[in-house]
């Protein structure tokens, strides 16, 4: 044992030595110590149920945009106080996976990263697999649950933030905010109408526009952005079974390239286009599930491209520097039980309730799609019908009438606050951080626009010296939506599945101010709930494909070759024989190359997780197709599918190479 108590003693030592001396050049120099990562966190891309639309038949069948992590670490060397920022491209996090993290970062950085200083945000794609969550497991509500998917999520953000510490450099960081044009639209406008005249008369428009961007610039150069601007990724349908970051992974993936092409920025550049208060706001400008685009693929490229082109913009023009303090605070509240003050109700003394769904959660929201026809928006009547079909699909506690009484006028479809252990969590995280002028706020729901903007004007009336909040939604945890009362009368989809009643966003209000308070007074922050731990309460589903051996032929044989030439703006695919990458799952694995070649050698062009490259398995045939951009260099091309297989339990995992036909591209 001694050898290696020794060894954790000299590498904290080590970590120690070195901050020291980061701490010092950053007080001679440059206000902040900044560093940044990004690790590939893609998930199984066959035969895994997806999170987002809770469709029993969407199932995985490849990968169109790969997922990512994407971390950013700074240091007020004043106070030696610290704060991780991890844009993650998921459709939520739980409190489970932060746990689990933080276990990994702080073997490779002992006591430095916590549960107060760590923001782990969602951009709430809804084309990715689900498998990591530990609520409603092999529910109707939830997925199984996928230990290899779960264990590769939290090994992936957990590097993603050591390798922003390891980067961690003198540097600034400058602020800058301005409108996203044409990207976003109300989708409960009904709802929306709900709030006070006076109060909806502040605000020029129906949701928020303006992109609020952190620009990150050392000695050698800008090295990443950050960004917050509130659009749901629902730009790929329920239809989609490919993954994909949806309008926010594009966007992320088209900002990063365009400001790495030609040098403009030191590369790695790290560009993460994070959620804000987006309860209520589609990417789906014609309120009917579709658009802009002719498909789902253009719409996502069209709302993640503008999201880019403003990321750049203010990239471009941002000049004022962030300065002070770096700070955080962190509470569990038992949202079950809120007493929430009048100066946050304006209506006396309130209290939440136990987490319930609505009957309008079934509707889903028509403008995104999804639902089922027997629901519809604004239900707010019991009906006996529904109550017992709910019993038999989803067997949860029945509601009491206290339940009933403090939800009105929600009518209740799930009970989900009443299970043990809970189907979804009453006790969440809250949190509010601050780096000089800016204040993050930061929750683990989907926040309307009012609700988001309500949140603003608390943080700053309780923070001096704070001119930015952001709202961080999908962050640290989840559970369902948070409307204003006003919208929650309405009970549209965002009400019904406002979760803790009609005072939910109330309480938030309250906690969020009472944490910037606490930070304007330099005094810890006060909890005294505990949030429940899933880790260990849920049965595990392996991934353990196993492929049947082709009949004739083997493993990587050519079902559907190339053709011999194409044009440019045409799609090339190639169908091989392949096995399912559930088999030695891994996050960064390769499976699709698009190679040209050059003097004698090939060299690739494309990969899966380009925008330009789709892959998907069907029946044990993988197909590749490339979409040949309009700038593609004349010459000859092949398509490489890397392949893997395992036909038996007990054989070890076979790998293998295959190619298409060499063919022309004029």
């Amino acid at each position: 044992m001694r050898p290696v108590f020794c060894c954790l003693i000299g590498r904290g030592l080590l970590v120690a030595l070195l901050l020291s001396v980061s701490l010092r050049a950053a007080t001679a120099a440059e206000p902040y110590l900044i560093g940044r990562g990004k690790i590939d966190i893609t998930g199984p891309a066959v035969g895994v149920k997806m999170l987002g639309y809770v469709r029993p038949d969407q199932i995985t069948e490849g990968i169109h945009l790969r997922q990512y992590a994407r971390a950013f670490v700074v240091v007020d060397p004043a106070s030696e106080r610290r704060l991780a920022i991890v844009n993650t491209d998921l459709m939520s996090v739980t409190h489970s996976l932060v746990l689990a993290v933080l276990d990994k970062v702080n073997e490779r950085a002992p006591g430095l990263y916590k549960l107060d200083n760590v923001v782990i945000a969602a951009t709430h794609s809804h084309a990715v697999p689900g498998g990591y969550w530990h609520y409603g497991a092999d529910s109707p509500i939830g997925t199984p649950f996928h230990p290899e998917h779960f264990d590769a999520l939290a090994s992936g953000i957990a590097t993603a933030i050591f390798n922003a510490h390891k980067d961690l450099q003198p540097g600034r960081i400058r602020i800058n905010a301005g409108p996203v044009e044409g990207a976003a639209a109300q989708r409960s406008r009904v709802a929306y109408r709900r709030n006070p005249e006076e109060e909806r008369k502040r605000y020029a428009t129906d949701t928020d526009v303006d992109m609020t961007l952190l620009r990150f610039d050392t000695a050698a150069g800008p090295i990443g952005l950050l960004n917050w601007f509130p659009v749901h990724p629902t730009s790929m349908s329920f239809n989609n079974k490919l993954i994909s970051g949806d309008n926010k992974g594009y966007a992320e993936y088209a900002c990063e390239r365009a400001l790495t092409a030609g040098g403009k920025v030191k590369t790695p550049f790290v560009a993460a286009f994070a959620q804000a208060n987006c309860g209520d706001v589609t990417p789906n400008l014609t309120l009917d599930a579709r658009g802009p685009g002719a498909d789902e693929f253009e719409s996502t490229q069209i709302i993640g491209e503008r999201q880019s082109a403003a990321a750049q913009r203010l990239f471009a023009q941002a000049t004022e520097e962030l300065s002070g303090a770096v700070d955080s605070r962190q509470s569990y509240v038992d949202f079950a039980h809120v007493k929430v003050s009048d100066e946050f109700t304006h209506a006396g003394e309130q209290y939440t309730a136990p987490a319930a769904y609505g009957y309008s959660f079934g509707a889903g929201s028509t403008e995104d799609g999804g639902g089922l026809p027997i629901f519809r928006e604004g239900m707010t009547r019991r009906e006996p019908l529904i109550d017992r079909i709910a019993k038999t699909i989803v067997p949860l506690p029945a509601p009491t009438d206290e339940l009933r009484r403090l939800h009105s006028p929600k009518p209740i479809l799930l009970s989900v606050g009443l299970s043990q252990p809970p189907a979804l969590p009453n006790v969440l995280p809250v949190s509010v951080v601050r780096i000089g002028q800016l204040a993050i706020v930061a929750g683990p729901a989907e926040f309307t626009t009012m609700s988001g903007r309500r949140f603003r004007d608390a943080v700053i009336k309780a923070l001096p010296g704070v001119k930015y909040v952001a709202v961080a939604g999908y962050a640290n945890d989840y559970a369902g939506y948070v409307a204003t009362r006003e919208e929650y009368g309405v009970q549209n989809y965002e009400g019904a599945a406002t979760l803790f009643g009609p005072w939910t966003q109330a309480a938030y209000q309250q906690e969020f101010a009472r944490l910037a308070a606490d930070i304007a007074a330099g005094r810890p922050s006060e909890t005294h709930e505990k949030p429940v731990e899933m880790r260990g309460n849920v049965r595990p589903t392996p991934l353990a494909a196993v492929d049947k051996p082709p009949e004739s032929g083997k493993f990587g044989d050519v079902v559907e070759d190339a053709k011999p030439e194409y044009e440019k703006g045409a799609h090339a695919t190639a169908s091989f024989v392949s096995g399912n990458p559930q088999n030695g799952y891994r996050p960064d694995r390769q499976f699709a190359v698009i190679e040209r070649k050059t003097g004698d050698a090939w060299k690739p062009v494309a990969v899966d997780g380009d925008w330009e490259v789709k892959i998907r398995w069907k029946n044990g045939v993988a197909t590749i197709e490339w979409a040949i951009p309009a700038d593609a260099k004349p010459g000859e091309y092949r398509i490489a599918h890397h392949g893997v297989s395992k036909t038996d339990a007990d054989t070890e995992l076979q790998e293998f190479d295959a190619m298409s036909r060499t063919f022309r591209v004029d």
